[in-house]
């Protein structure tokens, strides 16, 4: 039923005139409504009741405070009631008292809800302040038991594992390429029809790898305005993308917002874009247009700790935008921002076949999915497709399953998009890993820093924090990548 709900969620976030305009506008009606509708699973009346710009908090301390403030049915809809549906079961909120003052309306009621790792069912109180304007929920608030509601989330349970099929690992670790560690932060890479392998290298934008290991800079990227001279301005080729041409490659900066295009015959290499705050990765659709994310808004000298500021504190100032496909002349118009409010948007896949963008979005432990209309760019039907630890880079198989990397889980995952089910390709664990692991979960669920947990503990036995991964054939070699400098070669396991 949960899911049913959470998709009902999705569909409604385009409808506002589907509400019942005959229904009084009154304060007290519309509240009562809500939990109404709510309790007869009818999303598209509830979602229809929020204005445009609602303002949502949930309680200080709530593990949900963490994206604070909604703004918006879609950032309440995305960011809320999918994890809150997905996370527990039978949850029910029940009105005993209104009390109502002006365009101020506050209910004392009681939740019920079953957190599904323990069995343990939660009965606390709850107090929430609505505010309505012209027949609109236009503000909320609760306050809530938030530590009766820490504790049941993070009773040893055994949930802290990378997931329910962890110690399954379908392939397993058969070299480092290269032998002699030589590469610099490799975070993502594709592999060529020849067998040679194309990896970010901070120093020289790409790096080319021969099956034997063999390593040389790849393109001229210094002639499209690539520069690494730390600590003044350092580079940070992060995302590494095939176009659809299965010739030119994207690379886009992290830490500059740069998007250079390399055609892989001649090795030209171009500035396709230059968007004003980090770009973490890109991909192009059959139109021509660049699809791209922006983990967060960081730019300049410290644009790098910006970024690793919002790894350790989760903000909404991701995104995903679209440059449209060149002009006549070559030129590019400006990017379009096509979905705002993403908690650390990282890596991209689109499906054309099926008419689908994914999005990871690592603070929010999820990837995102919509339909994609290729030739107008225009995007529909937002749903969460999976819930899994910091999906990092993704990519899409010949069968349309998403292959994840997840750096604090260190793991290799894989992702079934139509049912969201997914389980565990590659997991190296260690005790110190899974302590590392569970105090990660618990401090996100608290709101506490978290970015010093991250050390060589978090990801050993691997050379660095693992960050993507190369799909080679059906059957073939997967290669991860990361910030380390080697690459780890993954054979399906005997």
């Amino acid at each position: 039923m949960k899911r049913i709900h959470l998709i009902l969620f999705a569909l409604a976030l385009a409808v506002s005139a589907h509400a019942d305009t005959s229904a009084s506008t009154e304060p007290r009606a519309v509240v009562e409504s809500v939990y109404t509708l709510f309790a007869a699973g009818d999303v598209d009346g509830f979602v229809a009741l929020m204005a445009p710009d609602i303002v949502w908090n949930e309680a200080e301390g709530n593990p949900y405070a963490d994206l604070n403030p909604y703004i918006g049915p879609e950032a309440v809809v995305t960011g809320l009631f999918a994890r809150l549906l997905s996370d527990w079961e039978n949850f029910t909120a029940t009105p005993n008292e209104l009390v109502v003052e002006g365009d101020r309306v506050v209910v004392f009621g009681r939740y019920g809800q079953t957190w599904p790792a323990t069995g343990q069912v939660l009965d606390i109180p709850f107090v929430h302040s609505w505010t309505v304007q012209d027949g609109q929920l236009v503000a909320f608030d609760q306050f809530t038991d938030t530590a009766a509601l820490v504790a049941t989330m993070t009773a040893d349970s055994g949930a802290a594992r990378v997931g329910p099929d962890s110690r399954a690992n379908t392939h397993e670790q058969v070299a480092l390429l290269p032998a002699d560690r030589n590469l610099v932060r490799p975070e993502d890479g594709v592999m060529l029809a020849d067998g040679t392998l194309l990896v970010a290298d901070q120093v020289h934008g790409l790096a080319a790898l021969a099956p034997d290991g063999a390593k040389r800079a790849f393109g001229d990227f210094a002639a499209a305005g690539f520069v690494h001279a730390p600590p003044e301005r350092s580079a940070g080729p992060n995302g590494v993308a095939l176009e659809p041409d299965g010739i030119h490659v994207l690379v886009a900066d992290i830490f500059t917002g740069a998007i250079y295009r390399v055609n892989t015959e001649s090795e030209q290499v171009e500035l396709a874009y230059q968007h004003e705050f980090g770009a973490n990765a890109a991909r192009s659709d059959s139109s021509g247009a660049i699809w791209f994310t922006q983990s967060t808004e960081n730019s300049g000298p410290d644009s790098e700790a910006r970024m690793f500021a919002a790894v350790d504190m989760r903000s909404l100032d991701g995104a995903l935008f679209r440059v449209p496909p060149p002009g006549a002349d070559g030129s590019r118009s400006a990017a379009e921002l096509k979905v705002p409010g993403m908690a650390f948007a990282n890596g991209l896949a689109i499906d054309e076949a099926r008419g689908q963008i994914y999005v990871a979005e690592v603070m929010a432990d999820r990837i995102s999915g919509y339909r994609l209309d290729v030739e107008s760019g225009e995007l529909s039907e937002g749903r969460v497709v999976a819930e899994l630890p910091t999906p990092d880079n993704i990519e899409l198989d010949a069968s349309g399953r998403l292959w994840v990397a997840s750096p604090i889980a260190n793991a290799l995952l894989v992702v079934d998009p139509d049912s969201g089910h997914w389980s565990t390709a590659f997991y190296p664990e260690t005790s110190e890993h899974q302590a590392l692991f569970a105090e990660w979960q618990r401090r996100g669920q608290t709101g506490e820093s978290r970015l010093e947990l991250v050390g060589p503990d978090m990801w050993s036995p691997l050379p660095g924090l693992l960050t993507g991964l190369i799909l080679t054939s059906e059957g073939g070699p997967i290669y991860l990548t990361g910030l380390g400098d080697t690459l780890v070669k993954l054979e399906p396991a005997q």
